[in-house]
């Protein structure tokens, strides 16, 4: 069987998130620790990274006939290790993200859209310094009625 419309776009998003990378004109190398629901905490040798989830999926309406319209919410968390620059190491990632989400908002035709991201920055100093953000973002796409 083949996967849901759902999984596929969580697929594209998995490799398009992997294209972030310096040697494709990013600004980053972010591309080289992506990351699915992971369960686990980063270490410092796994920084920079990023995590992508999808948190709900929610009826969106007008749909066309025989189909149900979808809003998938997407998460990106991306974080980096301390250091001089980290702010401005997460805004060059929030970047390269917004980049990468916006080359095919469409998801090589599995969406219709994507609706326009938003972020959140947040910078922890305890014994270190470590930045991240969460971007936020809907994809919408249908699918046969009660398929997602």
């Amino acid at each position: 069987m083949a996967d849901s419309k759902r999984q596929q776009i969580l697929s594209a998003i998995d490799t398009r998130l992997k294209t972030i990378k310096t040697i494709n004109g990013y600004e980053t190398n972010l591309g080289n620790k992506i990351y699915a629901w992971k369960a686990t905490p980063l270490d410092d040798v796994d920084l920079p990274a990023a995590e992508y989830r999808d948190i709900a999926n929610d009826h969106f309406k007008p749909a066309p006939i025989g189909s149900f319209r979808w809003a998938l919410t997407i998460e990106i968390g991306v974080i980096t290790a301390s250091g001089t620059t980290t702010i401005s190491d997460i805004r060059k990632m929030i970047g390269d993200v917004y980049k990468a989400i916006g080359t095919d908002i469409t998801w090589s035709t599995l969406a219709q859209w994507t609706e326009q991201p938003s972020d959140k920055v947040e910078i922890e100093q305890q014994e270190k310094t470590i930045g991240g953000a969460k971007i936020v973002f809907q994809i919408i796409y249908d699918a046969a009625k009660w398929q997602c």
